[in-house]
């Protein structure tokens, strides 16, 4: 098959943080089933361990989130979280979202920890929730196979959130497929061997941010623009974000 889920299956780390040896097995595509991980402290036990495995640059993103519409209660956001491209994304930080005020939080990825601003974080492929491992807030995902205009606060019910945990008791960390953190949106993508693209699994995301307020959320494209259309640059999004 020319497409395949990289968040579909989930492996933890054994040998230690950092270690290449790695061994695991199936997990529907999220670390856990909304444990708080370390305390919802944002894994304040595991600074170094979370340092290497999602960066700690002290410095505040300088790409941009802008609101390409916003009608009836349905905002169309564009967020750059191109980290500067593939080769540069160690060097360059997350990129911080409130998804209540549609806007980018100005947060480094160390000040980020103890922030309940944001509620979530997007650097290139990977996305995580201001919960758990992730922050200090009560964030937490759960895709849902329901389009995004049908989907009500009704469907939160029956949906099975996710909890950012990002390393097990020892500090060890969880990852995906990649080597990469795998958190409660590692199965947000499919990918094409062929053309190497990155495409929107199909359902609608409901996701409650560091307050606790639910939201909907569908990714457009990982190759927008600011003005809403189609560009080459992946991590550019394009997301629908409607508060239930």
């Amino acid at each position: 098959m020319n497409k395949f889920l990289f968040g579909a299956v989930l492996l933890l780390c054994a040998t230690g943080c950092g270690s290449d040896d790695s061994s695991g097995g199936v997990n529907g595509g999220a670390p856990n089933s909304g444990a708080a991980g370390h305390g919802g402290d944002g894994a304040s036990s595991c600074s170094a361990a979370r340092a290497q495995l999602l960066g700690a640059v002290d410095s505040v993103s300088t790409s941009d989130v802008s609101v390409i519409s916003d009608t009836d209660g349905i905002v169309t956001l564009y967020v750059g979280a191109t980290a500067g491209g593939t080769a540069a994304a160690a060097m360059n930080p997350w990129i911080f979202v409130s998804l209540e005020d549609s806007s980018k939080v100005e947060l480094t990825d160390l000040s980020s920890i103890q922030s309940t601003a944001w509620d979530l974080a997007l650097k290139r492929s990977l996305l995580y929730t201001n919960g758990g491992d992730g922050g200090r807030g009560e964030g937490d995902a759960a895709l849902i196979d329901k389009e995004f205009e049908a989907v009500t606060a009704d469907d939160a019910a029956e949906a099975k959130f996710y909890r950012e945990q990002f390393f097990d008791a020892e500090c060890n960390p969880i990852v995906d497929l990649t080597g990469a953190a795998a958190t409660s949106f590692s199965a947000w993508y499919e990918y094409d061997s062929e053309t190497h693209a990155l495409s929107p699994h199909p359902g609608t995301w409901l996701v409650h941010g560091a307050t606790g307020k639910l939201f909907k959320l569908r990714i457009k494209t990982y190759y927008g623009t600011p003005e809403g259309g189609t560009g080459m640059a992946g991590g550019a999004y394009v997301l629908e974000v409607g508060a239930l």
